[in-house]
């Protein structure tokens, strides 16, 4: 009899720790099929979060190997370790972009609309922000604002490719383009010479022409020469096409000065892709929105597009700096943590509002 006296309680507990135990597991079950449904299989607990997972483990020992399942038991390891050594757990995950900051980007993209995730990016950067592409495409997406450009893979480099790597610092590239001008007389064709060196990436662009005869190319390439040494411009090759325009008299002012004149091969455009490119922009985000009646009218229009393409322009290659910038260094302007009011950022407008430079405005 004294004996049933042990054995009833005794089974009176198992059985609670049966049933106990079946809530357990019916609860890590709940936890497995909610980490399936998300996203990475990944669940990132705040510090609060983390500070109540300790303080119900303590009672445990913290032996909690077998029924932790938010996080795995080496991570829950690691916190009872930082617990023990006093280290204050940082908060994980990407950083919560600010209301302003989403403004900023926001108002980019409206008032710019040819304007991709890295172009905003650079703009961000000369205004001292930080943010990467992703979480500008992010906020672009979230407001129906999407630009998508097109991404190609990196080819295997080629020996002309090489070169201009490895000489790029000296390296300057000129085109021609051509813009029709509506005249009393009809539509004429001007002609335009683009001059770039291509590891500072400063432009120099001719006065407009219609005839771009020999004498005007050798006046052309004598301006050059000035520009490069106003400029200060290390400058020993200078590449050009088998346009016929390019006259050996042309070539032989940069001869003199003891620059290397190299002809890109036949039908091979991308051999001249930073002349190309420069030329493709200017068209993109200025030529292509103006008629123009004069001579004088285009070069107006060169003119102020090359100042702010060579003062406040953005560029790729130049880590997202401005030309001049990237002349004094990286480290000239470090990057702000604090995000300004969007009422702070000014704008400055070029050519009746179709170019815009963003800077802050002064304490």
């Amino acid at each position: 009899m004294v004996r049933w006296l042990y054995i009833l309680p005794y089974l009176i507990q198992e059985a609670g720790a049966a049933r106990r135990d079946a809530r357990m597991r019916f609860l890590i079950a709940q936890v497995e099929i909610l980490r399936r449904k998300l996203g990475g299989n990944r669940v990132i607990p705040s510090p609060e979060d983390r500070a109540r997972l300790l303080e119900i483990g303590r009672e445990l020992d913290h032996d909690v190997a077998d029924i932790v399942g938010i996080v795995t038991p080496k991570t829950y390891s690691r916190w009872v370790m930082e617990l023990r050594e006093g280290r204050k757990p940082k908060r994980v995950g990407r950083p919560r972009i600010g209301r302003n900051m989403r403004e900023i980007v926001i108002r980019l993209a409206k008032d710019n609309n040819g304007w991709g995730y890295r172009r905003i990016v650079g703009e961000l950067r000369k205004l001292r922000l930080q943010l990467g592409r992703s979480s500008v495409r992010r906020i672009l997406k979230d407001e129906g604002l999407t630009p998508s450009p097109t991404r190609r893979g990196r080819a295997e480099e080629t020996k002309w490719q090489k070169f201009i790597r490895l000489h790029m610092n000296t390296l300057v590239a000129c085109d021609f383009f051509t813009k029709s001008i509506i005249t009393p007389m009809g539509v004429r064709v001007a002609y335009c010479l683009a001059f770039i060196h291509v590891g500072t990436r400063k432009v120099l662009l001719s006065p407009a022409t219609y005839h771009p005869d020999n004498r005007w190319v050798q006046q052309q390439a004598r301006n050059a020469l000035m520009w490069i040494d106003d400029e200060k411009l290390e400058s020993r090759f200078l590449i050009h096409d088998r346009d016929s325009k390019f006259s050996s008299g042309f070539r032989d002012v940069f001869k003199h000065a003891d620059m290397r004149c190299l002809r890109t091969p036949p039908l091979a455009p991308d051999a001249n892709a930073f002349a190309e490119a420069w030329i493709g922009a200017l068209k993109r985000e200025c030529l292509n929105h103006f008629l123009c009646f004069s001579l004088s009218h285009l070069n107006h229009i060169g003119r102020e597009y090359s100042r702010y393409f060579n003062e406040h322009r953005p560029h790729q290659g130049l880590d997202n700096q401005t030309i001049p910038a990237a002349a004094n260094g990286p480290a000239s302007k470090p990057l702000l943590q604090e995000v300004p009011s969007p009422q702070s950022i000014r704008c400055q407008r070029f050519l009746g509002g179709l170019l815009r430079h963003y800077y802050r405005a002064a304490a």
